[in-house]
């Protein structure tokens, strides 16, 4: 293409300097005719000058043909086409060095040569450009005129030919050198306008690779002033302007605008020029760090910029809202796709390397682990020896080429204990399958046991069939029986199946049922199937039998009916059972009604409840079978609402049962117990939409319950706590006193001299003096003080938060002064006193049990001071 260019460069060279040899051509012409017009005849001169001036006539008609369309021919042509027209002059201007040079006459001959040189001397310039039209132009008139002045006689002449010969080879040399010059020149200028041409087009090509990139891009020169950028960034930084009018914006104006455009940092609301500052701070650093920021229209941009080596700056932003929401997006299907797996109904593990990577809470559910505890244990804890680990390990081999393996194995619990499991595993990466796989576990222990059961009694199927109660029968179109299972035949009809096979059914139907019976069987033959159809056929022996049919269409292949097949039960037992289902329901609910329950069923759309009974024993209250669910609950004992609500609310969502014991308050003021069973039901959709149950009062049974619990813990005869409720309290005072750095106070208070009353008035009388001694030592402590009977004539004070150890010597003055007075019964005073015994907390022990023991030996130590006295543990 370069070598093109330049062959159009030298043409158009030539063609630029042509007219001048045509004119110059014409004048020689015209010059040599006027100088030879007397030397030869007119015609031969005109002749010549003719032709001389049609070649010219046909190079310049030449000359107007490329002006006007100079890329119609190749160059290389249009040289050629120029050198024969060259060529063609050059001849003409040989004629008058071999015609006209004139004998004798020396002035003229100089004439004739002075012209033709001079014509090739001009030609030396004119067709510079193009060798050939200078050879064919310039040699043959040299060569035409040096063998003229060589034929002529006398040495001078033979000089000047030698002259002419040396004149023609400077001239050829003058040549060669305008001709490297300017085809030199030509070539500098030709690849110039190449390398402009280039530039040009890598110019336009930048400017439309930066208008055509999807992302915002600006280039800056050294100066930081916008050189190019494309209408995405003007939008953003452009202050209204287009990329066109940006075009020299120093970057400066570019950031004043980007203030503007920018969701600006706390930090720099309302501090434009603190902002600036930074941001061109930042910019002069060169540090081109990826920033991440949002513009005041919510779009999220991801900006950039580079310096490049000749100074300038290249500024890039990326628009990453969409992928911004799109890992917004990704996150909540990830926190989605975690809720799902922990939400499987199945197991799932991650592997890698046979470690369990992650896995869902149902596998651990499954397996008996706590919530994450699974998650980087090696694989091989699932499986319950070693053996099992290896074999499961040979299973990989089979997962390659994306395949998925399925199978069933026994893995091991946390505990030991085994599950039967399916597994469905799938490699990650199919041509490595043992670096990452993903498990789905399904526990099919209860399916393993059914199907172990199945592969049994497939094995009894058919004697099952032989010897099943029901009959299982088969007959042609003609209704004929084909097969009868030969024990239910035996049973039902009272004969083996052989009198029966081959003849029709009908004679085995009873008369009332014949016509009703063979209309149903034409049904059946029409392709109708009939279930639970009850009919009555008769027995060998006469006797009726009250039979269950089920039956369908027996077909061919092709699908045509050829007969019938099902099962009959004997229902004669049933229907008899029927007649006595009334009694016993009348029965039943005679029995309800003697044990004081109330049927009940709840609509949950209509909000109302039925009583199968007058609730008004229940509940105190009238008002029919029918109340609104709202108002039964507006009885319900406030405390107990809540919970109840729990329970029934539990109960619909879960379609299960429910049972409840809460309190009711009686139209008249009163509190009941009530003890409430229910039930739910669903619908064929699996809808629950139906409560049923039944309630009672056990006002009685918790007051009983209550009395139970009170006797537990406390003294029957005294109604103290007793040594039960004594520990409890005794622990919890001691628990209390650890974490509070508190005392604790413990006396044993045992009654001195009260074998007397036991012995002068019996049991009895000794009883009253206990309750009376009881009475009189809770009278001497506070609320928060335990007393207890420890037995026999033996108390326990359990004193807490005890500040001073003079408070117990305080509280058990107090006892033994209120013990002085004597105690009168039957008549009789009896003077009674106490010994008492004290250990403290912590002092002088550091658990309950010892601090009972050791207030014990100071009862004892106390009795031998004398009695009616007290003494501490260690004193």
């Amino acid at each position: 293409m370069a070598e093109e260019r330049f062959a159009a460069a030298r043409v158009a060279a030539l063609v630029g300097v042509a007219k001048t040899a045509y004119i110059t051509t014409i004048a020689a012409g015209g010059l040599l005719l006027a100088i030879l017009w007397d030397a030869f005849p007119a015609t031969v001169l005109l002749a010549w000058f003719g032709a001389l001036l049609a070649v010219t006539m046909a190079r310049m008609a030449l000359h107007r043909h490329y002006l006007r369309d100079p890329g119609r021919l190749a160059p290389r042509i249009w040289e050629a086409r120029f050198a024969v027209g060259a060529i063609a002059a050059g001849a003409l201007w040989t004629i008058p060095s071999a015609v006209f040079f004139p004998a004798g006459d020396q002035l003229l001959q100089m004439a004739v040569i002075f012209v033709i040189g001079g014509s090739v001397i001009g030609a030396a310039s004119v067709y510079a450009a193009s060798p050939a039209a200078f050879y064919g132009f310039c040699v043959p008139p040299i060569l035409g005129a040096a063998a003229q002045l060589a034929l002529q006689p006398g040495r001078t002449y033979q000089l000047l030919a030698l002259l002419a010969l040396v004149f023609g080879i400077a001239m050829i040399r003058v040549y060669r050198d305008i001709h490297g010059y300017i085809v030199g020149t030509l070539r500098a200028r030709t690849e110039n306008e190449e390398l402009l041409a280039r530039v040009a087009r890598s110019e336009a090509q930048l400017r439309d690779a930066i208008e055509s990139f999807p992302e915002g891009i600006a280039v800056y020169d050294a100066a930081d002033r916008l050189v190019v950028c494309n209408e995405i960034y003007a939008q953003v930084y452009g202050g209204g302007r287009t990329a066109a009018q940006l075009t020299g914006t120093a970057y400066q104006e570019i950031a004043q605008n980007a203030f503007d455009a920018e969701s600006v940092p706390p930090e720099f609301a309302g501090r434009r020029e603190q902002w600036l500052d930074e941001r061109l701070a930042r910019r002069r650093s060169g540090v081109g760090a990826v920033r991440h920021y949002t513009t005041r229209d919510g779009r999220s941009l991801q900006g950039l910029f580079v310096r490049s080596r000749a100074g300038g700056i290249v500024s890039m932003f990326t628009d990453v809202t969409d992928l911004r929401r799109a890992q917004d997006a990704y996150g909540q299907v990830l926190a989605e796709e975690n809720l799902v797996l922990d939400t499987l109904p199945v197991g799932v593990a991650f592997l890698a390397g046979r470690v369990i990577v992650r896995c869902n809470r149902r596998l651990e559910q499954m397996l008996g682990y706590a919530a994450g505890e699974l998650s980087g244990k090696p694989a091989r804890v699932l499986y319950p020896s070693e053996a099992a680990w290896l074999t499961a390990g040979r299973g990989y081999e089979a997962l390659h080429g994306s395949a998925v393996l399925d199978s069933q194995l026994e893995l091991a619990r946390k505990d030991g204990s085994r599950l039967w499991c399916s597994l469905l595993i799938r490699a990650l990466d199919a041509q490595h399958p043992e670096k990452s796989a993903i498990v789905a576990f399904s526990d099919i222990g209860e399916r393993y046991a059914a199907e172990q059961a199945l592969r049994k009694s497939e094995a009894m199927y058919r004697n099952l069939v032989e010897t099943s109660n029901d009959l299982i029968w088969s007959v042609d179109t003609g209704g004929r029986w084909t097969y009868l299972s030969p024990a239910a035949v035996r049973r039902i009809y009272g004969c083996p199946p052989d009198e029966l096979l081959g003849r029709e059914f009908k004679e085995v139907l009873a008369p009332e049922v014949t016509e009703r019976d063979l209309a149903v069987f034409r049904r059946i033959l029409d392709g109708e199937s009939v279930f639970d159809y009850e009919t009555r056929n008769r027995r060998r022996d006469g006797s009726h039998v009250d039979l269950s049919f089920n039956a369908v269409p027996l077909r061919d292949p092709q699908g045509a009916v050829i007969g019938a097949t099902g099962t009959a039960r004997d229902i004669t037992a049933e229907k008899v059972a029927a007649a006595a289902l009334y009694e016993n329901v009348e029965k039943l609910r005679l029995a309800v009604d003697a044990a004081e329950l109330v049927y009940w069923e709840w609509e949950r759309e209509t909000h109302q409840l039925h009583w199968g009974g007058d609730p008004s024993a229940l509940l105190g209250a009238g008002g029919g079978r029918s109340t609104r669910w709202p108002e039964y609950l507006e009885i319900v004992h406030p405390e107990d609402r809540d919970r109840y609500l729990a329970t029934v609310n539990a109960a619909w969502e879960q379609a299960g049962a429910c049972s409840n014991e809460y309190r009711v308050i009686r139209q008249d003021g009163r509190v009941a117990w009530i003890s409430s069973h229910g039930k739910t039901l669903a619908d064929a959709s699996g809808r629950v939409y139906r409560m049923i149950g039944v309630s009672q009062d056990i006002t009685e049974r918790k007051r009983q319950e209550e009395e139970a619990r009170f006797l537990a813990y406390h003294d029957t005869l005294t109604g103290l706590p007793n040594r039960r409720l004594l520990d409890d309290r005794l622990r919890q005072a001691v628990y209390l006193a650890q974490r509070r750095d508190a005392r604790v106070g413990l006396m044993v208070v045992d009654l001195d001299h009260f074998k007397q009353v036991n012995d002068a008035l019996g049991h009895r009388a000794g009883d009253a003096v206990l309750r009376e001694a009881a009475h009189r030592i809770a009278g001497c402590l506070r609320k928060a003080d335990t007393l207890a009977r420890h037995g026999g004539d033996e108390f326990v004070v359990v004193i807490p938060g005890l500040q001073l150890d003079t408070d117990c010597q305080v509280v058990a003055e107090k006892i033994l002064r209120a013990l002085e007075p004597p105690f009168r019964v039957d008549g009789r005073d009896f003077s009674i006193g106490a010994s008492i015994g004290v250990s403290l907390y912590p002092t002088d022990a550091g658990d309950g049990e010892a601090l009972l023991r050791n207030a014990d030996v100071a009862m004892y130590g106390a009795k031998q001071l004398g009695r009616n006295n007290y003494r501490f543990y260690g004193r």
